[in-house]
């Protein structure tokens, strides 16, 4: 039988706020959406598709890092 330990102290557990992600995470999330999306859509008239949208990758990255670690 497989012995599992659960800490008495649960002031640390990351509590779920919505569709499984942490408030961090959709705060993270949603600040990565809101840079990237209208970047592109700015950068699309100027630059090409690709270049748009590799700009809106970079933009987006670290927030989604920051969110994910």
């Amino acid at each position: 039988m497989a012995y599992v330990t659960v800490p008495k102290d649960l002031t640390h557990v990351k509590s779920k706020v919505l569709f499984g992600l942490t408030k961090r995470q959709l705060v993270c999330f949603g600040g990565a959406l809101l840079t990237g999306g209208p970047l592109y859509f700015l950068a699309r008239n100027y630059l090409s598709n690709s270049a748009s949208a590799l700009l809106m990758i970079f933009a987006m990255l670290p927030g989604l890092l920051f969110a994910l670690f």
